[in-house]
């Protein structure tokens, strides 16, 4: 899919001339994206385009290069960085007052980038709530993830509701959880912290171990990447016996696999019956 942008003003003070940098003058900056289509009508699951012309305006108004091909590879740069679901980027930079000395239209350079120049991992994680307005809560959650810089949102499962695990006695709400799937140019321990800070942000609080939660987002797997430290195991090492996480994830890839074995599989030999299907998320 193609998406372009055209047209994205701002002044900015780039060029080689005393007077360039000190007066400065307007750039015009056309973007064309390649992605995929999105999986579900939704602004999680595309890129925000308020965003992308965001990026475009402060880099024309940001730090002065003197080339506008300089100005082109940065933009690009930090699109495909700040979004890994797109494939290629093209940027094209205007400037239609450059400093020559006879007629002109035009002066315009045109940078094209691929995803291989800033690799992405595809990570999968598993919301719940069971305080609150939970489908609300997972939207939220949701929402926070895709307008994090560097992650991008491409298969959503539907909600299912869950009756709470490892709580003892303690009698607790049902849980209604996701599986989200998507793209990152993040480490694992920086998706752990963009993580733990969404939680915060929308009000977790831990005051017990397996205490009711407004959100919880853990990550379930990361690439072919295995962590195991004090603060994070990649893959999620109990992922594997939880309905909650194998039946919402079966849904939208059955085919993926944990150590233990494919996901269709290990649905097929779990406990289903916690677990109860309930509506799509958009």
């Amino acid at each position: 899919m193609r998406i372009d942008i055209n047209g994205l003003r701002a002044v900015g003070f780039h060029g080689v001339r005393d007077y360039e940098r000190r007066d400065g003058q307007e750039f015009v900056v056309d973007v064309t994206l390649n992605r995929p289509e999105p999986s579900v009508d939704a602004l999680p699951a595309t890129v925000d385009y308020s965003r992308i012309a965001n990026i475009v305006t402060d880099a024309i108004q940001g730090h002065p290069v003197d080339l506008i091909e300089t100005l082109a590879g940065t933009i690009a740069g930090q699109l495909l960085r700040d979004h890994p679901s797109l494939r290629s980027v093209c940027i094209t930079v205007h400037k239609p007052n450059a400093p020559l000395k006879v007629p002109f239209d035009d002066v315009i350079c045109r940078v094209k980038r691929r995803r291989d120049s800033c690799p992405a991992t595809e990570f999968v994680l598993s919301l719940g709530t069971n305080l609150g307005d939970l489908d609300n809560n997972l939207r939220q959650g949701l929402k926070a993830l895709a307008e994090t810089p560097g992650i991008d949102l491409m298969a959503f499962s539907s909600i299912y509701r869950t009756a709470p695990v490892e709580v003892g006695d303690e009698h607790q709400p049902d849980y209604h959880n996701l599986v989200v799937i998507g793209l990152t140019t993040l480490t694992p321990h920086e998706l752990l912290r963009q993580t733990a800070s969404i939680e915060h942000t929308l009000g977790r609080t831990r005051p017990y171990p397996h205490a009711p939660r407004i959100i919880d987002v853990d990550i379930i797997a990361f690439g072919e990447v295995t962590v195991t430290d004090d603060e994070l195991a990649l893959p999620h090492p109990r992922a594997w016996q939880r309905a909650f996480v194998l039946i919402p994830w079966a849904e939208i890839a059955p085919s993926a696999r944990l150590p233990q074995g494919l996901i269709a599989d290990l649905v097929a030999s779990s406990d289903t019956k916690p677990v109860s299907k309930l509506s799509p998320i958009w």
